[in-house]
């Protein structure tokens, strides 16, 4: 038994532990809703989320804004408080961790327009409909 709880002592030890690089102010990685359980909650009333997903898309242009992916083809769009930091460009497909105010909007036609350009895509009438999150802090998951 003595042996039993050395070996479940020594393998808790060495149990990886998630490295993050940190954007924007200071968050933990702790309860963060997947991506499924934001979209179920999600009005169209600025509401707090911490959220952990797949990076689907970073802005090419400087990194200042990314979207997350998802299975309902949602168009989550998050971009960073006050334009205060950006985030790398070589993240797509990267988990993250994100902080901030959510909410479901329709944007104006030229900024839809701005995004498109940005990513590279041509212009959609039904990029309007978006979910905006501006993040007041990022974790992307290294390794």
């Amino acid at each position: 038994m003595r042996y039993f709880v050395i070996a479940l002592v020594a393998i808790a030890c060495t149990a990886p532990v998630e490295k993050f690089s940190s954007h924007g102010a200071e968050i933990t990685s702790e309860d963060a809703l997947n991506t499924d359980s934001f979209l179920s909650k999600v009005n169209d009333e600025d509401q707090e989320f911490k959220v952990r997903g797949t990076i689907e898309e970073v802005c090419q242009m400087k990194g200042c804004w990314m979207t997350l992916k998802n299975d309902k083809g949602a168009n989550i769009r998050i971009t960073f408080k006050d334009y205060g930091f950006f985030v790398p460009k070589d993240i797509s497909g990267s988990e993250v961790i994100i902080e901030g105010i959510a909410k479901k909007e329709v944007l104006e036609e030229d900024v839809a327009r701005h995004y498109a350009e940005d990513g590279g895509k041509e212009y959609d009438e039904s990029m309007r409909n978006s979910i905006t999150f501006v993040a007041n802090g990022v974790l992307v998951k290294e390794g």
